[in-house]
């Protein structure tokens, strides 16, 4: 089994126990919760199983609790499961059919594709109960698609503590003069996480794009400073879909919760402080000093501290930073510096070669001999391919030697732009300056006839004649 099956794995098992974990239940009323999360059907990953007994989620709980999120994982086997028994093709007929008319049975739903003689399905029988659970697995069973089509209520929530909950986003920032040309302007974006109790800004930065490992460094700045908040709560956005992230949430204990597409009135309280930035920050930058990216985020830095935080919120009545300072129990979490560069670092799985090499977007590394012909997991910092972590079997191995390096970052990541060279003359001022000295310095020396001095004590003789 490849490594993203067993981390997908883990990470369903992690969605189930993370209730128990928490704490989530009375006193004395774990069992029940336990016997609560076990009474409804699943879509176990690569399994065709249903439901989950009681006994393997107390397992899945003390193994999380001794081993963490790793210990989640399958261990590796040897078999690769069994084939389908409808193809892709006849399911996405199936899924069409379906979702143009939510009321269909699976029988019916069969029975116009065994009579479309035009463009017959190659499976003589299909049995309804298989279509069905594969169009659940799709999000096309008559519940899900009838509810899409309802107007959804709205209500106001909240959380009760720092850190119960930190909405994030981002959005689209000024112009700026690029640093590779001054004479074009460029645009930044800014990501911003934002607490749901006390509306506190744990972290917010421009940046020169919105790709992800920008948005992970925000978080991790908002980790670094404040701790884990319990739960992030982000859209649906390529940066905060992406598996990457989702893995990252999970070995930090941190539940990751996806807005319903289309409906940005769940995320209100990071879109009101956005609203904020364009309506009292961004105002002001064509009348000030504020040229570079750098001199950008310093400035934001200092008006949230100074205006935002301080500033009492219409909906709680208090300023975040007070609200934040009168919160009696946090529950935000602290990290250890090592546990966090672990989670916030990149992954991926190559085969060593029998000359016990493997290439990574472009570049060439060597691995000890006894790793000849094995899948290996790289974990790496996508600003850095210069130094990768190689993993085997979820153990630490050691540090990849790098053979060919062609590019020092990965190509997802694209560099900041930097000013353009200046000609470089080759000269060094400084140096010459040194240089002319010990010149002088020598012409004195050679000046001096050392030979024609004569020593201090004969001199003393001629003086004083005895």
């Amino acid at each position: 089994m490849s490594p993203d099956r067993r981390t997908e794995i883990a990470l369903f098992r992690y969605t189930l126990i993370l209730p128990l974990i928490r704490g989530e239940y009375p006193p004395g009323g774990k069992e029940k919760l336990r016997r609560q999360i076990v009474s409804r059907p699943y879509d176990i990953p690569y399994s065709s199983r249903r439901s989950i007994s009681t006994t393997t989620l107390a397992r899945w709980e003390r193994i999380y609790q001794e081993c963490g999120f790793d210990g989640l994982k399958p261990r590796p086997r040897s078999d690769q499961g069994a084939c389908r028994a409808i193809s892709p093709e006849t399911l996405d007929r199936a899924e069409t059919l379906k979702r143009e008319q939510p009321l269909r049975s699976a029988r019916s739903i069969i029975r116009i594709l065994s009579l479309d003689k035009t463009n017959p399905i190659p499976e003589p029988c299909i049995a309804p109960r298989t279509l069905r659970r594969q169009l659940a697995h799709r999000g096309a069973t008559a519940a899900q698609l009838l509810a899409e089509q309802r107007p959804k209520p709205y209500r106001r929530f909240e959380r009760s503590h720092f850190g119960d909950l930190w909405q994030g986003d981002a959005m689209h920032g000024p112009y700026l003069p690029d640093p590779a040309d001054p004479e074009r302007q460029r645009q930044v974006f800014l990501f911003a996480f934002l607490d749901d109790h006390s509306r506190l800004i744990p972290h917010a930065q421009f940046f020169w794009n919105e790709q992800l490992p920008r948005m992970e460094d925000c978080f991790k700045r908002a980790i670094l400073r404040y701790g884990r908040p319990l739960s992030v709560y982000v859209d649906q956005g390529s940066v905060y879909k992406a598996d990457q992230f989702n893995t990252l949430c999970a070995y930090l204990g941190i539940q990751r919760i996806l807005g319903t597409p289309y409906y940005p009135e769940g995320r209100g309280k990071i879109e009101r402080f956005f609203q904020f930035v364009q309506s009292d920050f961004l105002p002001e930058l064509p009348r000030s000093s504020v040229t570079t990216l750098r001199q950008l985020n310093e400035s934001l830095l200092a008006w949230i501290e100074v205006v935002y935080h301080t500033k009492c919120h219409s909906e709680t009545g208090q300023a975040p930073l007070e609200r934040f300072r009168q919160d009696s129990a946090p529950t935000t979490r602290p990290v250890e510096p090592q546990e966090l560069r672990q989670a916030f670092l990149h992954r991926a799985t190559r085969k060593v070669t029998k000359t016990a090499t493997f290439s990574f977007h472009n570049n060439r590394y060597r691995v000890p001999d006894y790793l000849r012909g094995q899948a290996v997991e790289l974990r790496y910092d996508p600003f850095d391919l210069t130094q990768i972590e190689v993993w085997f079997n979820d153990a630490f191995l050691h540090l990849a030697e790098p053979d060919t390096i062609v590019t020092t970052s990965h190509p997802d990541v694209t560099p900041d732009p930097v000013p353009p060279s200046e000609p470089d003359s080759g000269l060094d001022y400084l140096a010459l300056l040194r240089a002319e000295r010990e010149r002088l310095i020598q012409e004195q020396l050679d000046a001096i006839h050392f030979s024609h001095l004569e020593p201090s004590d004969q001199k003393e003789t001629h003086d004083h004649p005895q």
